[in-house]
């Protein structure tokens, strides 16, 4: 009898084990995402946000996504050409990242240098090379959460061939890459059901697509949702939007959650997955948290003391603030600004040319009332653009200022800032620009003579590369490479000496509306 007792136990332990075993591990915890989108070279944040992903960390699976646009943004970024960003994430320890179309402003070949040093896996389903349909990035990734997995799929907007245009182009004008965006749902779809079957649990899509309409695409995050099945949650990006959660009905009639943190780490996001499967969304103001994580905080001290020594040297003392806004609102891309007249006027002077030519978009910050440093000419101009001299007729100039207005009253990246000519813009009018003078040495105005040749001074962006203006593309080059236009306009700040002229106090009437 004693020794069936044991028998038994033995069989109920074993009956135990093969059941409950499970048991003897750790109960499920709830997944959490810190999420953040466009930080664009706010690099202060990255403490904040590591911070706050720390405190959920020993509770929780935790993971640290980015919806991209994090190269690129300001003076920290662009003095080492997304260096600084790539070395702060890794600080931080992000896990997954999706790419933002400013991934792309130092070039195709230079983001392909940097993403081999990201640690984190980057994912896009849609930038692939011409005549390919192989992705340069894997398209998604799955990550374990204990028992459950989790998909992560990157998608970005095919605007990007646009407003970044001339990354992808050879020196010869061939198109060397796209974003296909009569694709774009079914390579998210493909994600989605291959990640599906591969196990995962949940699908998070990584997105730069904004909910808004963009002026190049029609694709959004919207749109996105509405067209595909199989995706819990989208996390955004591109728009510059606080959506701290908002549901949208996928195309079997599911809702799917949508969430954007603003820009520039104005809020963190941190995504609940619940262990019932449950997701929900909350916005972290930053000024409101007070979670640092020190390595990060020592990271980024410094790289700020690095930035300081090169940058904060003063160029000169502006008396009152350069702008690119006006009434509170950007300006810079539909209507003149008095920084606009100073950054046309810098490219005129650098090149000597008759004309100064400067695109809106280009101009990305204003200088505030105070001393003028290189770093404020950075977060101003980041780009790099050659500065050249061209030869263009009078017609094409007309055209290259009808191509930038096309868009009033609505901002646009093309809009021509300019010197040594003034136009004016017809809002009710389909063809927008009439009235367009021409300034001689003498200082008088007199009109643009179509067949004439004039010799105009600008970025590569403008006069080549982008494809917001075309009415360059066939215009002789005079001097390919003056210097770059961040360079061009520090020199030409430099040389005001002590103060800029109370020229600039406004802008001075060179792009007039009726």
């Amino acid at each position: 009898m004693k020794a069936i007792s044991k028998m038994t136990l033995l069989l109920v332990w074993v009956i135990s084990f093969a059941l409950f075993g499970c048991t003897s591990q750790p109960p499920e915890k709830n997944i959490v995402i810190i999420y953040d989108n466009d930080v664009h070279c706010a690099v202060d944040g990255y403490v904040k946000l590591s911070g706050i992903r720390d405190a959920v960390a020993d509770t929780a699976y935790v993971f640290t996504v980015s919806s991209g646009d994090f190269l690129q943004g300001g003076a920290f970024c662009s003095i080492s050409k997304g260096t600084f960003s790539v070395d702060l994430m890794n600080a931080v320890g992000y896990d997954v990242v999706t790419l933002g179309n400013h991934e792309f402003d130092f070039s195709v070949d230079r983001l392909m240098k940097l993403s081999r040093d990201v640690k984190a896996d980057i994912v896009n389903v849609n930038f692939s090379k011409v005549g390919s349909t192989t992705p340069v990035f894997k398209p998604y990734v799955i990550r374990n959460a204990g028992s459950r997995k989790i998909a992560f799929v990157g998608v970005l907007t095919p605007e990007t061939l646009v407003s970044e245009s001339y990354a992808f182009y050879d020196d010869d004008g061939k198109l060397l890459y796209h974003f296909h965006e009569n694709e774009i749902y079914n390579l998210v779809q493909n994600a989605v059901n291959e990640a599906r079957k591969e196990g995962a649990d949940y699908v998070v899509v990584l997105s730069h697509l904004g909910e808004l309409p963009p002026l190049n695409s029609k694709v959004t995050s919207i749109s996105l949702i509405e067209n595909t099945d199989g995706i819990d949650a989208v996390l955004d990006g591109h728009m510059h939007s606080v959506v701290e959660e908002m549901w949208v009905v996928n195309a079997k009639g599911d809702s799917v959650l949508l969430s954007q943190t603003g820009t520039q780490f104005s809020h963190i996001g941190k995504l609940d997955i619940g262990r019932n499967g449950r997701f929900h969304s909350t916005l972290i103001s930053v000024d409101s948290s007070v979670l640092e994580n020190r390595k990060v905080k020592a990271v980024v001290d410094s790289l700020s003391q690095l930035k300081a020594n090169l940058f904060e040297r003063k160029l000169s003392l502006a008396p009152f603030e350069l702008t690119i806004n006006k009434g509170g609102e950007r300006f810079v891309r539909k209507g003149e600004t008095n920084l606009g007249d100073l950054v046309a006027d810098a490219y005129r002077t650098a090149t000597g040319a008759q004309i100064g030519l400067a695109n809106g978009g280009g101009i990305r910050r204003g200088i505030a009332q105070g001393a003028v440093t290189y770093h404020s000419i950075l977060d101003a101009s980041p780009f790099f653009n050659d500065i050249c001299k061209i030869e263009a007729t009078g017609r094409q100039i007309v055209e290259a200022l009808e191509q930038g207005s096309k868009n009033y009253p609505e901002e646009f990246g093309g809009f021509l800032q300019v010197s040594g000519l003034r136009y004016e813009i017809n809002s009710s009018s389909k063809m927008k620009v009439g009235n367009v003078q021409i300034e001689d040495e003498s200082g008088n105005f007199a009109p643009i003579e179509l067949e004439r040749l004039y010799t105009v001074g600008t970025s590569s962006y403008v006069a080549k590369k982008g494809t917001e203006i075309t009415a360059f593309k066939t215009s002789k080059i005079l001097i390919g490479n003056v210097a770059t236009d961040t360079d061009v306009l520090a020199d030409y700040v430099k040389k005001f000496g002590d103060s800029i002229p109370d020229l600039y106090r406004k802008s001075q009437g060179r792009i007039r509306i009726r």
